[in-house]
């Protein structure tokens, strides 16, 4: 199967059927197989091994999403508007809960047999950002908020997916919070705008190599880009960051993005790419569609893709989309309740029933087929 050679994985058994029992051996069970032997720990931990997996379709779909520990309690019956308006706008109402603060986990979904997990071992800051580097099996969570004090941390967490380790990173040079954010190449996590401790809009970016542990200051951005979303459609290992606002337009959505090039080490704008000045960009989703990547939305109940050329929002055919759906989270096979395997030729919808404990509303969202 083009694996490294081991001696008797299963005494008794051929090196090839010994491996391919390994591999159709569940990804949650692994932290066992580790414990077997020294050989079978190198072997389930090895890169070869993954790729096996994928090659041999035994590779399962994870979907990675950090959620509130519990469902926010519903908001209060008030008949004066305003009242309710005060309510929402508070900070402090939005993320204390009876006097404690709003905690959030990593959660992890896996598509392939809808089993919903906790991912415990670790703190997760309020509001932070999760990335997948598929190359390297890391998943790294960044920024966000302290859950006691409610201040932007620079806080960086690094898990191991091939062995489920966790390690503390590298912080961020700089602390913030609803920033873009994005992977992109082998290793590479790229930052940019949100906003600090004051609630002031950046324009600072950054780059973290997941293997090296080392961030690196980039240029900034010609404009303050406070909850913008970040993405990298091309191999080109380049970095979007779509919208966001300034300081003092808080709440309305510029209409352009600005590119980030490595190799010139130069950032480009992009207009015409966000006509929607009350929404946030953060509601879209990047689908991997025959191979290619895509950016799609969830619009008035039909999902759109945005095309690239034209710098314009077109409608997909993608049959009725159930009246629940106003928001997408990828994966490599499915977005949010849509089904996305069959190449864009059979689509077909389907209800995910969550846990009760899983119901929050995912601030942010990763995948791995593992």
């Amino acid at each position: 199967m083009g694996f490294l050679q081991f001696e008797q994985l299963i005494p008794g058994l051929p090196d090839d059927l010994a491996m391919e029992c390994l591999l159709r051996v569940p990804i949650t069970s692994h932290p066992s197989l580790r414990l077997v032997s020294h050989l079978w720990k190198s072997t389930v931990s090895h890169p070869s091994f993954f790729s096996n997996r994928r090659l041999a379709r035994f590779a399962e779909n994870h979907v990675f999403l950090i959620q509130p520990q519990s469902p926010p309690p519903p908001l209060p019956v008030a008949e004066d508007k305003s009242l309710l308006e005060e309510f929402e706008s508070d900070d402090s109402n939005k993320q204390v809960v009876n006097g404690s603060p709003l905690l959030y986990n990593l959660n992890v979904f896996n598509t392939n047999n809808d089993e919903w997990r906790c991912l415990a071992g670790v703190t997760i800051p309020t509001f932070s950002q999760c990335v997948v580097l598929p190359a390297v099996r890391k998943l790294v969570v960044l920024g966000g908020w302290d859950p006691a004090t409610l201040e932007p941390v620079s806080r960086v967490l690094v898990l191991d997916l091939a062995v489920g380790t966790w390690r503390e990173g590298s912080p961020m040079p700089t602390a913030r919070s609803f920033f873009a954010c994005a992977a992109a190449g082998p290793s590479t996590v790229y930052v940019a705008g949100g906003h600090d401790g004051q609630k002031n809009a950046l324009r600072s970016a950054e780059a973290y190599d997941a293997v090296a542990d080392k961030w690196k200051a980039l240029p900034p951005m010609a404009e303050e880009r406070d909850e913008s979303y970040g993405l990298s459609l091309t191999n080109e290992e380049k970095f979007c960051v779509i919208s966001g606002y300034g300081t003092e337009s808080q709440g309305r959505f510029r209409p352009d993005a600005e590119v980030f090039d490595p190799e010139s080490n130069t950032w480009e704008i992009v207009s015409g790419v966000w006509p929607y000045p009350g929404n946030n960009p953060k509601s879209t989703a990047v689908v991997t569609v025959e191979g290619q990547r895509r950016w799609w939305y969830v619009l008035e109940g039909e999902i759109k893709e945005f095309q690239w050329e034209d710098k314009v929002w077109k409608g997909l055919n993608l049959g009725s989309i159930p009246k629940r759906v106003t928001e997408l989270w990828s994966s490599s096979s499915s977005v949010s309740l849509i089904d996305v395997g069959n190449g864009g030729v059979n689509w077909r919808w389907q209800h995910v029933h969550a846990p009760p404990r899983f119901f929050g509303f995912p601030f942010s969202a990763s995948h791995l087929l593992i």
